[in-house]
């Protein structure tokens, strides 16, 4: 008997922790679901600050790329970047011609990287953008402290995150580079940019297709003594142009003994790659590349320490 009693009494404070617990749980509120991160053509198109980022994506049939899966970075130009080259919604919409939105397309890509990158995670490096010529990204400057891209733009707002990615916001447009506007961007350039002013070539290398420029660094002129000032344009020519191949060469193709005729057909250089990528030609013996496949739309540039004197 006394254990029947024990048994219903403890039967009873089971039931009543049960009924205790229920009654907790009802009076636990139900989580409330994460929102759904929006992607990073859904923030543009959220924000009437990038109304004309918007027009050029929908013009260049972009905006379906950056509401897809992917882990982009994308340093978006505000409305005042595109005033700033003249542009509007209604300008954008206004294009039909196929070449230039496929030039728009190309401009927008060079703004695009394919991998996510916060601020935190940039270098002082070149890096690919999503515009590619001979499937290689056309190179995009990034420098820190303070951020800077090409040079001059910069980063006014940073790590706006997406479902896809991540959005920096810039206040102007890029636009992809000629390997002329390269060589203005490298500070350890400004000799070589010179002597190309002075020849005349700047023109010339804008407009060629598909070059490569073994580009000498400025100590590469002050270890030769090189006197720019004293050097006419007509002697300048030869010797800027036995740095330029007429067809783009990236180190990755360059092979040991492999030989190369320059844009001075009266100089064919000679490659070693036995240890790193060595380059002879004219008068000079083994220049070294010191930075190699800068990629601007129009041709890819190597850096050298020495210069090629025909």
């Amino acid at each position: 008997m006394k254990n029947f009693k024990f048994y219903a009494v403890a039967i009873a404070m089971a039931a009543l922790t049960i009924t205790s617990c229920s009654k907790e749980d009802e009076k636990t509120p139900t989580p409330t679901p994460a929102p759904v991160q929006k992607t990073i053509a859904q923030i543009a198109s959220g924000d009437t600050s990038f109304s004309i980022l918007v027009a050029a994506l929908n013009k260049a049939g972009l905006t379906t790329t950056l509401n897809g899966a992917g882990t982009f970075t994308v340093f978006a130009p505000n409305n005042n970047a595109f005033r700033d080259l003249g542009l509007s919604v209604a300008a954008i919409n206004a294009i039909t011609d196929s070449a230039d939105i496929a030039d728009l397309k190309n401009t927008l890509l060079y703004h695009v990287l394919g991998s996510e990158v916060k601020s935190t995670q940039l270098s002082n490096a070149y890096v690919p953008t999503l515009f590619t010529v001979n499937n290689n990204g056309v190179s995009l400057k990034v420098a820190i402290a303070p951020v800077k891209l090409n040079k001059t733009t910069n980063v006014i707002a940073a790590d706006i995150d997406a479902s896809n990615g991540v959005l920096h916001v810039i206040d102007e447009v890029l636009l992809p580079p000629t390997v002329v506007d390269i060589a203005l961007m490298e500070d350890g350039l400004t000799t070589l940019v010179s002597a190309v002013v002075k020849a005349g070539l700047v023109e010339t290398l804008d407009d060629a297709k598909n070059v490569t420029v073994f580009a000498p660094v400025n100590k590469a002129f002050s270890d030769i003594n090189f006197d720019l000032a004293g050097t006419s344009k007509e002697d300048l020519a030869p010797i800027l142009t036995a740095h330029v191949l007429g067809s783009q060469v990236r180190s990755s193709q360059i092979k040991n003994g492999d030989k190369a005729t320059t844009l001075n057909a009266k100089v064919e250089l000679t490659f070693n790659t036995t240890s790193g990528v060595k380059v002879s030609g004219g008068k000079t013996v083994d220049a070294n590349v010191t930075a190699a496949d800068i990629q601007a739309y129009n041709g890819v540039i190597h850096l050298v320490d020495k210069v090629i004197l025909p």
